[in-house]
C-alpha cells in the first residue's frame, strides 16, 4: 500500500467512529471494529499480539510497558487487522523492536526476526497507520500552526497532548514535513 492510501485508511476510520478529538480514543475504534482489549503480563521485548480466530479479534498490550507505548501498540495493532487481516484465524506478534523501529529501511534486519509472523512491509504499514491514528493529519496541522517547534520541550508538551511518545511524534513530525530532519 501506499502511505497516502494508509493514511487515508487511517482518516476513515477516525471518521467512522466519529473521532474528532485528541488524545485518540483507542477503546472506541475497539469497539466499533469489535476487538476485545487486554492487559497482558509478557516478556518486554513482547509490545503486543493480535488474535483473530473465526469472529473473535483479541489485541493484548504489555501491561509493563508505559502507557503511551502501550497505546501506539494497540494502534499498531489495529493497523494489522484493517490492512493486513482478510479472512481466516491469524495471529500476530509484535516485539518492541519491529513494532518501534519505524525509520530505515523495512528490509533491515530488525524486522526479521525467527518466527516472525508478519512481513517488513506490513511492519512499515502498521506503524504508520498507528502513527495516523494517534496523530491524525489534520490534528497535527492545526495543532503545530503557531506552535514553535525549536525544543524539546515543545515536541514534548504536543506528544503529551496526544498521548504518545516524545519519539513518535518527532517521526511524525517528521513525516508531515513539520519538522525539518536537522531537529
Amino acid at each position: 500500500m501506499k502511505n497516502s492510501q494508509i493514511e487515508q485508511t487511517a482518516t476513515d476510520l477516525l471518521n467512522r467512529a466519529a473521532i474528532t478529538k485528541i488524545p485518540t480514543p483507542l477503546q472506541q475504534i475497539a469497539t466499533l471494529l469489535q476487538v476485545e482489549i487486554h492487559q497482558e503480563t509478557f516478556e518486554d521485548i513482547v509490545s503486543g499480539v493480535l488474535m483473530v480466530q473465526g469472529i473473535e479479534r483479541h489485541i493484548m498490550v504489555n501491561k509493563a510497558h508505559h502507557p503511551n507505548r502501550q497505546r501506539f501498540t494497540i494502534a499498531h495493532e489495529l493497523g494489522h487487522l484493517v490492512l493486513h487481516h482478510n479472512s481466516g484465524d491469524r495471529l500476530f506478534i509484535d516485539t518492541h523492536l519491529r513494532a518501534y523501529q519505524r525509520r530505515g529501511s523495512p528490509a533491515s534486519g530488525t524486522y526479521e526476526e525467527a518466527g516472525s509472523t508478519t512481513t517488513p512491509t506490513e511492519e512499515r504499514e502498521a506503524n504508520l497507520f498507528a502513527s495516523a491514528l494517534l496523530m491524525p493529519r489534520a490534528s497535527m496541522l492545526a495543532m503545530t500552526e503557531f506552535r514553535e517547534l525549536w525544543d524539546e520541550l515543545h515536541v514534548a508538551a504536543l506528544a503529551a497532548e496526544f498521548g504518545v511518545s516524545e519519539q513518535a511524534m518527532t517521526i511524525r513530525l517528521r513525516q508531515l514535513d513539520i519538522l525539518d530532519s536537522i531537529f
